[in-house]
């Protein structure tokens, strides 16, 4: 049944994804504050407020809230006042009080909300859309009760689709999956949010990094959004004993070599297997019914409201057909609801349903749910459940992507977002190299450009392409400084002459590369790049492109629709030489 919460406010909450909070004792702990009968209600009550929160009609209004009844807590009071600089923020909010940190005797608000968010992901507490509160559930009461909580956590757990998602993928005792290998396969593809570090770029850094710190740089810093979650959520999963922290031996293609190294990884252990069997219903146990909320179906982007709305009406409309629905008739749902989309955009979000954890059979015409679902409110947003531009860019490109993956629409989003632009090369260097067929690798880095690609064909003269990709929020300008980057680039590639450049790079480029081109990706171009390029060309007789992040797209689909031949490698190259890809 949809049913609908119209909300007049434009503040949103972000739940359903939880990141970097993983203490079981103190989850408990956040969920206890909300029964009043609770040892540890009590002991926040007497104790903890009294003695961390300093602004005095803070704490009055905390144990004020704390002792009414029934107990219903607002975000606000929960996690604090968001005040920053964040290390000298003063605890103002109930959760940070509850949670000893590492270096205060208290939380930050960051922590405290991704507390709150854990509490309402697992079914232990809640939220009032209405009002903007956040109460105890019976399952949370049931966890607050019990003297095995153990039992409720591994059943909260195996109830968060996420969560299930990731005991599923490694349901063979064999397997070994890294971070980015669960990331990869968590939540909707193709768009901000759910966008996992190519692992293959990972290893190539890792194997060619010369420091140990380098190296550890690379595992602490070095993954997306979707990565945090898998890490955060298997990370919950050892702490229940259903999987465990394992090595994997990973070597795979990157360009023109294999590359090698030994990443941290998971496994499922006995107990595991045992429970995810249980989880799934058998004779003696019951399916278990997985816990939805609204927000878990989108975390970013201007239209992520928008998303949310048509991904939970389209839950909906499978939960209660309880057959399978074909996507005709789906769209048809949609249309009713004011919601406009391409059937290619349905298929899209139904192996989103997949990756977030939840159960459906599908094939080319239709999909049918085959799992059983709490029931959600839908809150109705009026001036926010719109479509964006990009949104519906995107759709005109997914209709016309036949051979490689959706994933990659992805790119769209980030080709803005300048705090991601080294995940932006990455990707984008992983779909020349793996959808396209060049080889090459990406670079970064002091005095290095962020990529080269070049050709092993023959039948055709090899080329040589300099890379350069930036992630511009409002279009690339390509300002004198990039320009004089490139220029440089050109010139050490012709010379190379290690006084130049001490680093070398041009020596991945094999003696039968002869011929060379440079390149400038981004999200879009502004201003005359027409102008720039033919100077950037002229200097040194090297002809190259600006290629929107749209195109490039276009362009890898058809050379993997040609089965990445080098006659289609060579047609993209006449595509540069005779400017044809535009800004």
């Amino acid at each position: 049944m949809v049913n609908f919460v119209e909300i007049t406010s434009k503040k949103t909450r972000a739940f359903g994804w939880v990141q970097d909070a993983g203490n079981l004792s103190a989850l408990c702990n956040v969920v206890a504050i909300f029964d009043e009968t609770s040892t540890f209600h009590k002991e926040i009550v007497s104790n903890k407020i009294p003695l961390l929160v300093k602004d005095e009609n803070i704490k009055s209004e905390m144990i004020s809230v704390l002792n009414s009844r029934p107990i219903a807590i607002t975000y606000k009071l929960l996690t604090g006042s968001h005040i920053k600089p964040r290390a000298n923020s003063p605890c103002d909010g109930i959760v940070q009080a509850a949670v000893k940190g590492q270096k205060r005797e208290y939380i930050g608000d960051w922590p405290a909300d991704n507390f709150v968010r854990w509490a309402q992901a697992f079914g232990f507490i809640s939220y009032n859309y209405r009002d903007d509160t956040f109460s105890v559930t019976e399952f949370g009461k049931k966890l607050i009760k019990a003297e095995n909580k153990k039992e409720i956590l591994i059943q909260a757990a195996l109830s968060y689709p996420p969560a299930y998602r990731i005991m599923s993928l490694l349901k063979d005792s064999a397997t070994i999956l890294t971070k980015f290998e669960l990331g990869e396969k968590l939540g909707f593809t193709g768009e901000d949010g759910f966008i996992s570090y190519p692992l293959a770029s990972i290893v190539a850094a890792m194997a060619s990094s010369t420091s140990t710190k380098e190296r550890n740089d690379i595992r602490s810093d070095w993954e997306s959004s979707s990565d945090k979650y898998a890490r955060t959520i298997a990370q919950w999963l050892v702490s229940l004993g259903l999987l465990e922290n394992d090595k994997k031996d990973i070597s795979v293609q990157y360009g023109s070599r294999v590359v090698s190294d030994t990443l941290g990884g998971f496994r499922i252990t006995p107990v595991g297997e045992r429970y995810l069997r249980n989880a799934c219903g058998n004779s003696r146990h019951r399916k278990l019914k997985k816990i939805i909320s609204y927000e878990i179906f989108a975390t970013k982007g201007k239209d992520r409201e928008y998303r949310r709305l048509r991904r939970s009406l389209i839950l909906k409309f499978l939960a209660d057909k309880k057959h399978k629905c074909t996507f005709e008739e789906i769209s048809i749902l949609l249309k009713a609801y004011g919601l406009e989309e391409q059937v290619e955009t349905i298929k899209d979000d139904i192996i989103g349903f997949i990756n977030l954890g939840l159960e459906l059979e599908t094939d080319d015409t239709g999909a049918e749910l085959k799992d059983s679902i709490c029931d959600f409110s839908i809150p109705f947003y009026k001036d926010l459940t719109k479509k964006s531009e990009l949104s519906a860019e995107k759709d005109i490109i997914r209709a016309k992507l036949h051979n490689i993956s959706h994933e990659y629409l992805s790119l769209l989003d980030i080709a803005f977002d300048p705090s991601q632009n080294r995940l932006f090369e990455m990707k984008t260097m992983e779909l020349f190299l793996c959808e396209c067929g060049f080889y090459g690798d990406h670079l970064g880095g002091a005095s290095k450009p962020d990529g080269v690609l070049f050709t092993n064909c023959i039948d055709y003269k090899n080329f040589g392409i300099i890379v350069d990709m930036k992630a511009y929020s409002k279009g690339y300008s390509l300002p004198v400084g990039q320009r004089d980057e490139m220029l440089r680039y050109i010139r050490e590639n012709i010379e190379r002459n290690k006084d130049l450049n001490p680093t070398e790079w041009w020596k991945i480029f094999p003696d039968s590369v002869d011929k060379f081109y440079f390149m400038f990706v981004s999200g879009s171009f502004k201003g005359d790049i027409s102008e720039k390029l033919k100077k950037i060309a002229m200097i040194y007789n090297v002809n190259g492109t600006a290629m929107p992040i749209a195109t490039a797209l276009l362009v890898a689909d058809k050379i993997k629709g040609q089965n990445k031949n080098d006659e289609a490698q060579n047609e993209f190259i006449a595509g540069i030489k005779n400017s044809e890809y535009g800004q």
